[in-house]
């Protein structure tokens, strides 16, 4: 039985109240964000609904004790038996099914919930980004805060360092997924094997920004497939959305759209196109891996 599906749920309703914990009810920049607006209104009915439990404390303290019982929570409701893995450079599992191991779990999924996301963010946000007239630039840099609030030439080694201390820490409270695809093998930060470590370590830093590239991949077939129904069910709702998101994807490439007819072929293209991209980086760190022993 997989956890994958809830795991993922979780993490979305824990995004909600990381949201509230760097953004400001009064921003109006995200009140008029068709896609923040309810994000934003849900937080707050949560919120105000549990606020007098925790004694007048400021809403981001809320939130993130919130967030706190929701990590603890997810712990305890993760079947013993069920496959939990987080893949960032290597696949893991939880150690063993004892209390403080699979808590450790829970965070560091939220944490690589976070990574990906900030990824995005890097390739799709900028200077001024909260500023933006398009709704989903805009939506990232919300979502990626802090991250998307330090100076944008500093976030790729930020990123990096992140994705290091994720790895590690999934070695230490982790163990080798049976069925994963990610590279092999554990890090040893003793004796001579230190030095091989710290540069294996990096190599499953870059793996875990390459491993971003199937995720825009599953945006994107979604976004198609969503476009497709709403050509059928007239959903103009449906189709602003997937519109939107296909635009920010696609970046510099809609300005060059390919054609037949009035059928837009740029979206099938970007994804073949970054599944190819994805199998070449991975087979150049795979290569690079393997040589390190």
């Amino acid at each position: 039985m997989s956890f994958s599906t809830w795991d993922t749920l979780f993490n979305l309703l824990l995004i909600t109240f990381w949201f509230r914990i760097w953004t400001d009810d009064e921003d109006r920049n995200v009140h008029f964000n068709p896609y923040l607006a309810p994000l934003a209104r849900l937080s707050r009915t949560i919120l105000h609904f549990v606020e007098p439990v925790f004694l007048g404390l400021r809403p981001a303290a809320v939130a993130a004790i919130a967030m706190s019982i929701i990590v603890v929570f997810r712990a305890l409701v993760a079947p013993r038996q069920a496959i939990w893995m987080l893949s960032l450079g290597i696949d893991q599992q939880p150690l063993d099914g004892t209390l403080p191991h699979v808590i450790a779990f829970s965070v560091l999924s939220f944490g690589c919930f976070l990574f990906r996301l900030w990824g995005i963010s890097l390739l799709f946000t900028w200077i001024g980004a909260h500023r933006s007239q398009e709704n989903p630039v805009s939506m990232l840099h919300y979502l990626a805060r802090p991250f998307s609030n330090i100076r944008i030439q500093l976030r790729p080694m930020v990123l990096l360092m992140y994705a290091a201390v994720l790895i590690v820490l999934l070695d230490r409270f982790g163990q080798p997924a049976q069925a994963g695809f990610g590279l092999p093998g554990s890090l040893v930060w003793s004796g001579p094997e230190a030095v091989t470590s710290f540069f294996k370590l990096l190599v499953l830093s870059v793996a875990a920004w390459v491993q971003l590239l199937p995720l825009l991949q599953s945006l994107m077939l979604m976004l198609i497939i969503g476009s497709w129904i709403s050509m059928f069910t007239q959903s103009q709702g449906l189709a602003m959305l997937c519109r939107d998101w296909i635009n920010l994807l696609l970046g510099p490439l809609r300005r060059y759209p390919i054609r037949i007819g009035m059928l837009d072929l740029s979206p099938i293209v970007f994804f073949f196109a970054i599944g190819l991209a994805h199998a070449l980086f991975m087979s150049i760190i795979f290569a690079a891996y393997k040589s390190l022993g």
